[in-house]
């Protein structure tokens, strides 16, 4: 499957990008509109594992749910590598074997290990040498592939905007392809950042955190270009599935369910049935169009 790369989508315009956490929320997401997708760690602890975002994931772990998430979609998707899960080697490593699976870009941070959601308290940064250091090391495993580096600090919550912005301009200097500062908790911090910071940025919409609210045009207004919503899906499930629960345990039937509109064959084909089908038909004598039918309820 080809498809556009994240910096050819990148410079078309600035670009609002859809947090993910599996091959389902990939594919609504998509069949939604959004031009890009990340599949951010958190969404990768908890959904895959049932874990909370405190550095508990390995390696092996993300690039399954990676490798599956990239397979099946047909827009950039960029994906959150944490810490690198090591030393330079490590990420030097992490970042082949993603780029080869297909990710369009990679985001690498600067907490120490093990680390944690970059809006809880508790966290804390490497020294900017190793930092950079690393950063450099993956910027020489993509060299050659479509595959960016998104450099990413949480200096901020930890030593201030100033040294956050020092980190970013030294990511730059190192290889980075954009650069993301985590959590900044004011306007004017997001704003200073946007403007003293050169080349493409990222900012991370998390709704509830500790940064402020914006809106997209907002941001690009400030000098953002890469626009993440991680909550666009995870937390929307998380009610869904929580309100629909409650329906049915208290009515005990399917009519909140119902009220849906969906149908076994609807959500086959949000995974791409009819694309399936079609192929089918290629290559087995009588495959029929109408052969994932749902059948009717026949009454009595």
């Amino acid at each position: 499957m080809t498809k556009q790369t994240l910096r050819a989508t990148l410079e078309a315009g600035p670009v609002l990008m859809a947090g993910i956490y599996d091959c389902l929320s990939a594919a609504v997401c998509e069949e939604a509109g959004f031009k890009a997708m990340c599949l951010g760690g958190a969404g990768v602890a908890a959904s895959s594992l049932g874990l909370p975002d405190i550095g508990l994931v390995s390696f092996g772990e993300l690039l399954n749910t990676a490798s599956n998430v990239i397979a099946r979609s047909k827009v950039p998707v960029v994906i959150d590598i944490d810490t690198g899960f090591g030393n330079e080697l490590n990420v030097m490593r992490t970042c082949e074997r993603l780029a080869a699976a297909g990710a369009s870009a990679v985001h690498l941070e600067d907490q120490t290990f093990p680390k944690r959601c970059g809006h809880l308290a508790g966290k804390d940064v490497i020294d900017t040498k190793s930092y950079l250091s690393k950063i450099k090391a993956a910027a020489h495993a993509l060299k050659g592939s479509d595959c960016l580096l998104i450099a990413r600090t949480d200096a901020f919550y930890v030593n201030g905007l100033e040294d956050s912005i020092q980190r970013c301009l030294g990511a730059l200097e190192n290889g980075a392809d954009l650069t993301f500062v985590e959590a900044p908790t004011s306007r004017d911090s997001v704003a200073e950042i946007g403007e003293r910071v050169p080349g493409w940025k990222m900012f991370n919409l998390a709704t509830g955190g500790g940064s402020p609210s914006f809106t997209f045009k907002e941001l690009t207004g400030y000098g953002y270009n890469l626009v993440s919503v991680p909550g666009v899906s995870m937390m929307s499930a998380i009610t869904g599935i929580r309100e629909t629960c409650r329906a049915v345990l208290g009515d005990e039937n399917d009519h909140h369910i119902a009220k849906f509109g969906m149908s076994p064959r609807n959500i086959f084909e949000i995974v791409g049935l009819n694309d399936w089908l079609a192929k089918e038909a290629q290559f087995v004598d009588g495959a029929k169009a109408g052969a994932a039918e749902i059948r009717p309820v026949e009454k009595a």
